[in-house]
């Protein structure tokens, strides 16, 4: 079967940047908070606020007090009072305009400046928003910080199939603080390198982790979680090798350079053999500049031997999410297959990033084998492609979406934090409705930087200081309401309206989520036909009423998901 490249009908979906190949950056300092909701003020937030609270400390589990902590930088000192107010999100994603509480608080003297503390109480699961506020004496404001923090919904449910890029090897973040906030959510994987410039520095000398707090140590840390590591195999060694590796990527192209590539691979596998079962061969190959598909197989070929000889179990993915717009189309198995090579992977994946467009009706395309983009329509393509092109004496190959998602960048992308939320939320929902996926990699964790205006560095679910935003709230929800539950039954199911229940096999337990994508203006009451009776409503962001369903029943659904539990179940 062969598929030929294709180009969209309009503009392209926004496309993160390719990550650095030649040298881990350094490690990240945890930023002041969020800029997007910073308001302007005479002395910068940034300078006159630091936010102090230990780096995931603004996620909670149950309702109840969390202390958080300013220090006041000695430049804007000030001589009057600390004010702050809470506010909750509301159904729509937006913050509330409706206070919750207001704090006024006093400075006291710290090292460096001043410090101001107080205690928030939270009286629920949801997404909140601290508005902290320094005043002067005649009652003027000197400058102003907005905190997110979050108790997420009840339950401990997680998706088998989800997971999160991390950049452990670009050295951001540490393992011991990032991990427990991706298994809290509920993801179950995590995706990230471990780079071959920085294990090799000298030609034939490999450093590998002693330790946890080494350079790759964090593969052990994660599955001491029981989160599953998907390593990527990628990038050549210009540090090493000065006068090799000047193609693309740094990609193998001669003899030399694969033998070299295929030492790294031996060192690394046979090293992480019994922490890493799914191996990913390259991140994002540009097939085109580096000699086409032949080129790439002259590498997959030798590097699926040498793992399953260190780790028969493994699972070797080809592919690396590379091909035409992220391969939603699977031109770069449909290569494979046309080379009569497909018993040299299990899997293969994709990236099929669909920003700005949501991921229910997506985009349209030319010269694709499918009209639209999206991930209905992706996710059927392919389940039904490996089914007719299996592998030989196997069966069909598990396709692995190892990147997805969409930036929180108004002034850029054009994407609010409650699009971006309602995107998450809903792509794992579909994709369970189509259960084609092994996993569904959410790119990425952790926001790059701070700057609202640049698309690349606002695609993580946490922003920079490890607090929430929307997006990490809504899918946590979903994980912990749907769980291990399987599609059964679609109530509603159009151009507009989702209406889905997930269950358990023998369907004693079942969820009802429900979202409309027309809705950006606010909550539309929806007409569902769904089984009389008395049920808890949970909300995007874990909050829940109690509501009577009869013949007559309109739910106010919005872009972000919302879910019905049979009241006795909850």
């Amino acid at each position: 079967m062969r598929l030929s490249r294709w180009t969209l009908d309009s503009l392209k979906p926004a496309r993160r940047k390719r990550r650095f190949i030649a040298k881990a950056r350094a490690a990240f300092v945890l930023a002041a908070p969020f800029a997007a909701l910073v308001d302007a003020s005479p002395v910068r937030a940034q300078d006159a606020l630091q936010l102090m609270s230990a780096p995931g400390s603004l996620i909670a589990e149950v309702a109840g007090d969390i202390g958080i902590k300013f220090k006041v930088a000695p430049a804007s000192a000030f001589d009057g009072e600390a004010s702050a107010t809470l506010y909750r999100y509301d159904d729509n994603g937006e913050v509330s305009q409706s206070p919750l509480k207001d704090y006024r608080m006093s400075r006291t003297k710290a090292p460096g400046g001043q410090q101001i503390s107080v205690n928030v109480s939270l009286p629920g699961a949801g997404l909140y928003v601290l508005d902290m506020k320094l005043l002067s004496k005649s009652g003027d404001e000197i400058a102003s910080q907005k905190v997110s923090l979050a108790v997420l919904a009840a339950g401990q449910g997680s998706f088998s199939e989800a997971g999160v890029q991390t950049h452990f090897a670009h050295k951001k973040g540490v393992p011991s603080i990032v991990l427990p906030l991706v298994k809290r959510a509920g993801f179950t994987w995590i995706r990230d390198e471990v780079y071959w410039s920085a294990i090799e520095k000298t030609p034939g000398q490999f450093l590998l982790p002693r330790n946890d707090n080494d350079y790759g140590g964090y593969v052990r840390q994660a599955v001491r979680m029981n989160l599953k590591p998907l390593i990527e195999l990628d990038f050549g060694n210009k540090q090493a090798y000065p006068n090799l590796f000047k193609g693309p990527q740094g990609f193998p192209q001669t003899q030399e350079e694969r033998e070299l590539f295929l030492r790294y691979v031996d060192k690394v596998v046979g090293f992480y053999k019994g922490y890493v079962k799914t191996w990913e061969v390259w991140n994002e190959p540009n097939f085109a500049s580096m000699g086409g598909y032949d080129a790439y197989l002259a590498l997959l070929k030798p590097v699926y031997n040498l793992v399953k000889k260190h780790s028969p179990d493994a699972t070797v993915l080809s592919c690396g999410g590379g091909g035409a717009g992220g391969g939603p189309g699977g031109d770069c198995i449909a290569a494979i297959a046309k080379a009569d090579a497909l018993g040299y992977q299990d899997g293969f994946s994709i990236h099929p990033y669909m920003s700005p467009y949501d991921p229910d009706h997506g985009y349209s395309a030319k010269g694709s084998p499918l009209s639209q983009v999206n991930v209905p329509n992706v996710w059927q393509h392919l389940q039904r492609m490996t089914q007719s092109h299996p592998k030989p004496g196997v069966g069909p190959l598990g396709v692995y979406v190892t990147e997805i998602g969409w930036p929180s960048s108004p002034e850029d992308a054009g994407l609010s934090e409650r699009k971006q939320a309602a995107a998450a939320a809903r792509t794992f929902l579909l994709s369970r409705r189509f259960n084609t996926m092994k996993t569904v990699m959410w790119y990425d964790f952790v926001d790059d930087g701070v700057n609202p205006r640049d698309k690349e560095a606002n695609f993580g679910l946490l922003r920079l200081d490890l607090s929430p935003k929307p997006a990490y709230v809504a899918v946590a929800t979903v994980f912990r309401t749907v769980g291990n539950r399987m599609w059964k039954r679609s109530f509603v199911d159009n151009e507009t309206t989702k209406v889905y229940q997930y269950c358990e096999s023998d369907e004693s337990d079942c969820v009802i989520a429900g979202w409309r994508r027309d809705a950006d203006d606010g909550l539309v009451d929806t007409s569902v036909p769904i089984p009389p009776g008395k049920y808890t409503q949970i909300d995007w962001q874990g909050g829940t009423s109690t509501i009577e369903v009869n013949d007559s029943f309109e739910w106010k659904l919005g872009v972000l998901p919302k879910y019905l539990v049979p009241a006795r179940k909850y």
